[in-house]
């Protein structure tokens, strides 16, 4: 994605030009280490299924924060920013969708269109549903605890996998994807199709071959809600209106989160210059950080402050 939206006051051309270089040595040692975390976990789950409680939990939180990982990397790379080389990019954004339930091609038209849209309602399809305004996940405290559960975003990925999966009828795309363009149904069918046949071919072991294989898919649904957890800061109770800094937070979060999630924490950084990769967003950061809006001090204060009602009456 080569569009900007916002221009800075701060950011000289020439230190923008340098951050928009792209390299593939960050991402290459991180992207090996978390697909190997990503196989150990998934194994982990399967081998604890049969053995204490503690340890199929401790199984299960590795297997999640691994997942959201997945999520994290594979935004970086239909992006094409983690990896310096196309092919790069595309082959671990597939690898990426394997793991983590996403056919990379629905998630760059989806992603795609909520930059070009940001947190508008019935145009950004994170808060639309068939180009119409959706439900504001922080309208109420059911809406809000029902999205923390997971299971809406799993959902919508498990049905627009499907879909995918069968061709993108157009009915269906009418309906409740229309952010996906029709020159796009080729590619998300093969896609979709593979990354559906390898989980229905987990379910085929859960049954035939070890029961521990379930934990994978029980393990899906933990991840998601963790993923979920994490995602409401990123637009939730701010204006619809205004520039790209307006309407995103960026998270003021430890090492250890933008490790994990591939410096997504930098959001607003991120939606104002989205061809920066993820190993420049810090230095991006500090050059704009007088014009960021807002800076949310960590997760747990936002959730506490979501109990309290405080962005529920923005919405």
């Amino acid at each position: 994605m080569d569009e900007k939206f916002y221009k800075s006051s701060d950011l000289t051309k020439e230190k923008l030009r340098q951050m928009l270089a792209k390299s593939n040595h960050p991402a290459s040692v991180r992207f090996m280490i978390m697909y190997i975390l990503f196989l150990v976990t998934s194994a982990l789950v399967v081998v604890c299924w049969t053995r204490s409680w503690w340890e199929l939990t401790i199984a299960f939180i590795g297997y999640a924060v691994v997942g959201c990982s997945l999520f994290a990397c594979e935004h970086e790379t239909v992006h094409n920013t983690a990896f310096k080389s196309r092919s790069l990019n595309r082959f671990a954004a597939f690898l990426c969708g394997i793991g983590h339930l996403y056919a990379p091609t629905a998630f760059r038209e989806l992603h795609f269109t909520h930059h070009r849209h940001t947190h508008i309602p019935g145009k950004d399809p994170e808060i639309s549903l068939g180009g119409k305004p959706a439900p504001s996940v922080v309208a109420n405290l059911p809406m809000y605890l029902g999205w923390l559960s997971g299971f809406p975003l799993l959902l919508f990925k498990l049905n627009m996998l499907v879909s995918g999966t069968l061709g993108m009828p157009e009915f269906l795309r009418r309906m409740l994807f229309p952010f996906i363009n029709q020159k796009v149904r080729k590619q998300l069918a093969l896609e979709s199709m593979f990354i559906l046949g390898v989980h229905i071919g987990v379910v085929f072991f859960a049954i035939f071959v070890h029961p521990g294989f379930w934990g994978i898919l029980i393990g899906q649904v933990i991840a998601h809600c963790v993923l979920a957890n994490y995602l409401i800061l990123e637009h939730n109770g701010l204006p619809h209106e205004g520039n790209i800094l307006q309407k995103t937070r960026s998270i003021q979060t430890n090492r250890f989160i933008k490790l994990v999630m591939w410096n997504m924490p930098y959001h607003a950084e991120h939606h104002a210059y989205p061809g920066v990769p993820f190993h420049a967003l810090p230095q991006l950061s500090r050059e704009i950080s007088n014009e960021l809006v807002h800076k949310q001090d960590g997760h747990f204060r936002f959730h506490l402050k979501m109990l309290k009602g405080e962005f529920c009456m923005k919405e």
